[in-house]
């Protein structure tokens, strides 16, 4: 059914762009057509596909909660396991986005469609693993977390419907990767609004019962995001494989996968390492606050949650120049490269310097939604009214992620990563809160980032800047490396 709606009623300019030989795999190409277009299409799409995501997960927490306090903790306990799913499937996105693109660029469609479906294969071995170890470790790790015995047996329903489903936590990332890597990010964007809404409208029917449908709990959320994410793999794969072409013919060649999962994992692991500190370093920060009493963790939460949303637009943009830098990159384009990455910066910045005044005008207001504790929202207006000042460069450390995975730079940008979660972020808020209260603290994240936005924007200079247009001289070693 959902194979006729796509193929029925999608517009034409949303379906991929038929090939012009038998066999070539299908996608809007990124190397020609306006750069500034394609980069705010990519992000426009992107940032409706994430909100979609956040609202998803909104839903699921709101119909928990109505069942109670104890099913409320349950699943809060299951959110570093969550986590750190969800870091790996970034990892393996990051990587497939990186090196797919590259190859579509560079016109190799063979190499594109082995890359599909090793990358899947990858995937699914991935999950395996770890399906087994989350299965067989419910009870020491969550015990280790710190749940209580009456809480166990909610985790216990919940995670074990959880993990039977890992495979369907890490393929919807993985297929959006393939589908962005050829330049499609308006078909992810869509299926994540869809599965979305599945998720939303199977919640309270597969929690509370309707119908014959019996009231299964938290259970009922587990079994209504694996069924939601489910939908989104059919859609998907129908799309990769009859739209894209993007699928080669599944193999077990030594040779070929050895060269596939080497270059994915040469990306994917350093990225998957930056995604699994940032947890830790979040920890950190919320200990350091903590120091300073329960209404600055209180005030410290309502305001990272209201970033988040603030945030969408650089998380947008850094998911959107992937692709592309990949595919110009792959193409020697180096010309289209630094326009992209000149327009992003500035879109960034001007967008970080409208929301940093937006912010401050609405401080107040926006910590009232949330509480009404004058002192916590006071303390959450502080940091609206200092650390997103740190926004404006903070475009820089998007930007400088994306485009140095895609021009085979992982370790680079692995840096750019850690330093901005945790090698300058932590040191500075210790040195801010040892010289004062929560306003040095909030002084010490801001500050953070305006050094961090620093080392990447130095980093993109030499990486992109040094590149001469189409010719490749001056292209970043490895990059030569991964071409070869």
């Amino acid at each position: 059914m959902f194979v006729g709606f796509m193929s029925d009623t999608l517009p034409p300019e949303i379906m991929p762009v038929v090939p012009s030989k038998p066999g070539m795999a299908r996608g809007p190409s990124l190397t020609e057509g306006p750069v500034r277009g394609h980069i705010l299409k990519l992000s426009a799409f992107m940032a409706f596909g994430v909100i979609a995501s956040l609202v998803s997960m909104l839903a699921d927490t709101l119909f928990v909660g109505r069942l109670g306090t104890h099913e409320l903790a349950a699943m809060s306990f299951t959110f570093p396991v969550v986590m750190l799913i969800t870091s790996l499937a970034i990892g393996l996105g990051t990587g497939i986005v990186a090196v797919i693109s590259r190859v579509v660029g560079e016109g190799d469609q063979a190499g594109v469609r082995a890359l599909g479906t090793d990358s899947i294969v990858l995937a699914g071995i991935v999950t395996a693993i770890v399906s087994i170890i989350g299965f067989l470790t419910i009870d020491p790790l969550f015990r280790l977390l710190g749940a209580e015995e009456v809480v166990m047996p909610l985790i216990h329903d919940y995670m074990r419907i959880w993990y039977l489903g890992t495979l369907l936590q890490i393929i919807p990332q993985v297929s959006s990767s393939v589908m962005r890597a050829h330049g499609d990010a308006r078909t992810p964007a869509v299926l994540m609004a869809l599965t979305a809404i599945v998720n939303v409208v199977l919640d309270p029917i597969m929690i509370y019962g309707w119908g014959p449908v019996p009231a299964m709990g938290i259970e009922g959320a587990a079994w209504a995001g694996n069924i939601s994410r489910l939908f989104f793999i059919l859609a998907a794969g129908w799309v990769i494989q009859r739209g894209l072409h993007a699928l080669a013919p599944l193999s077990l060649d030594k040779a070929r996968l050895k060269k596939s999962w080497g270059r994915l994992v040469h990306i994917a692991l350093p990225a998957t390492a930056t995604q699994l500190v940032m947890p830790l370093a979040s920890a950190i920060l919320t200990a350091i606050v903590a120091s300073h009493g329960t209404q600055a963790v209180a005030a410290f939460g309502v305001a990272t949650r209201i970033e988040i949303f603030a945030l969408i637009y650089l998380m947008a943009i850094s998911i959107a120049i992937a692709p592309f830098v990949g595919q110009n990159a792959g193409a020697r384009r180096f010309d289209r490269v630094k326009e992209a990455v000149s327009f992003s910066l500035k879109f960034c910045y001007v967008g970080g310097a409208i929301l940093t005044m937006l912010l401050a005008i609405g401080a107040e207001w926006l910590a009232g939604l949330f509480t009404k504790d004058p002192d916590v929202i006071r303390m959450a207006a502080l940091y609206l009214y200092i650390v997103p000042i740190s926004y404006i460069p903070g475009g820089a450390v998007a930007v400088a992620m994306s485009t140095l995975n895609s021009l085979a730079m992982p370790f680079a940008a692995a840096t750019v990563g850690l330093s901005r979660s945790m090698l300058v972020s932590v040191p500075f808020v210790i040195i801010g809160a040892w010289l004062g209260d929560m306003r040095g603290v909030y002084i010490g994240i801001s500050a953070a980032g305006f050094v961090v936005g620093g080392l990447s924007w130095w980093w993109l200079n030499r990486a992109v800047y040094q590149c001469k247009d189409d010719t490749g001289a001056g292209l970043p070693e490895p990059l030569k490396a991964a071409a070869e």
